[in-house]
C-alpha cells in the first residue's frame, strides 16, 4: 500500500562509478523502518548521451548482494518516461541511481493528525540551493 508520502532522489556519482558506500545507510533507514524503498534504478549515460538503465535484479551478483536485505521492499514503479526525464538531467559520461521511497516515519503522525481532526494542507521540501542561499544571506547580515 502506498498511502504515505513518497519521495525520490536522483544521485549522480563522481567518476561515473557506484561504489556502494551509500548502501549501508540505505539499509539502516529500511531496517529502522524510517523508509521503505519502492524502486531503485541505476542509470548510465555514455559519452554520446545514450542512456542505459539497470534494475536491481540485473546488477552483477556481487553488487546485487548489497541490496538483498531491502530487495523484498523494492518493486518497479518508475516508468520509461520517468527514467528518460531523470537521464536528461545527467551530463554525458555519467552514472546515477534513482531511488523512490515511502516515508514510513509519517504513518504515526498521519494517524494522529486524522484522529485529532487535522488534515495536511501542504507539504514540500525546500531545495538545498534555497537553504544555501538563505544561510549565505544570514551570514552576510550577521557580518554587518
Amino acid at each position: 500500500m502506498l498511502d504515505l508520502p513518497l519521495e525520490y532522489a536522483l544521485i549522480e556519482f563522481k567518476d561515473s562509478r557506484f561504489s556502494g558506500k551509500i548502501v549501508p545507510e540505505l539499509l539502516d533507514l529500511a531496517q529502522r523502518q524510517i523508509v521503505r524503498f519502492v524502486d531503485i534504478v541505476f542509470i548510465e549515460k555514455d559519452e554520446d548521451g545514450q542512456t542505459h538503465t539497470i534494475e536491481l535484479n540485473d546488477l552483477a551478483p556481487e553488487v546485487y548482494e548489497l541490496f538483498v536485505p531491502m530487495g523484498e521492499h523494492v518493486s518497479s514503479l518508475f516508468t520509461t518516461d520517468d527514467l528518460e526525464i531523470a537521464a536528461g538531467k545527467l551530463p554525458d559520461s555519467s552514472a546515477a541511481v534513482l531511488i523512490l521511497w515511502e516515508n514510513l516515519w509519517a504513518a504515526n503522525l498521519r494517524r494522529a493528525l486524522l484522529d485529532g481532526g487535522g488534515r495536511l494542507v501542504e507539504r514540500e521540501q525546500i531545495a538545498p540551493e534555497v537553504v544555501e542561499q538563505f544561510l549565505q544571506e544570514l551570514d552576510a547580515e550577521t557580518a554587518d
